[in-house]
């Protein structure tokens, strides 16, 4: 089965507002991507753009939450497809939060691994969102180089 027919199935009966879609990213989401993260004040996919394109095209699951042309969410993940999925970027466009698309980004890629869980770091703001999706806060640690 290939991504598109794994989507697919895990999308079956995931609650979407009317006329929006959950599919695999595509090279070509990649603009959208960019101009929802800097208007988000996430600088990396601008300031080294070669660097977050290859952590998409590696990542896995990597979706996005479309309403015709439009990228309304997206989410990156890395998973080991056993035990965790780590959750590196989640983010749906301002005009379309509080529909139910990150909560559906979220169990699509919890129904592609189901036995893994679901561990993420998070913006001061977000954290009601995660909280209302069941997820518990935990201390964790960041170090940048470069």
């Amino acid at each position: 089965m290939n991504r598109e027919q794994e989507v697919a199935r895990a999308t079956d009966g995931v609650a979407l507002p009317p006329g929006v879609a959950i599919r695999a990213w595509t090279d070509a989401d990649f603009a959208a991507i960019q101009a929802l993260s800097t208007a988000q004040g996430w600088t990396t996919p601008t300031a080294r753009p070669e660097a977050s394109r290859a952590s998409w095209q590696h990542a896995w699951p990597a979706l996005v939450a479309v309403a015709g042309d439009e990228v309304a969410g997206f989410v990156r993940a890395i998973t080991d497809g056993f035990v965790s999925m780590y959750i590196a970027e989640l983010l749906v466009a301002p005009a379309w939060r509080g529909k139910g698309i990150g909560a559906a980004l979220l169990e699509v890629c919890h129904r592609l691994y189901p036995e893994t869980r679901l561990d993420l770091l998070c913006t001061d703001g977000a954290d009601a969102f995660y909280v209302r999706e069941g997820f518990r806060p935990f201390p964790g640690y960041r170090k940048r180089y470069g």
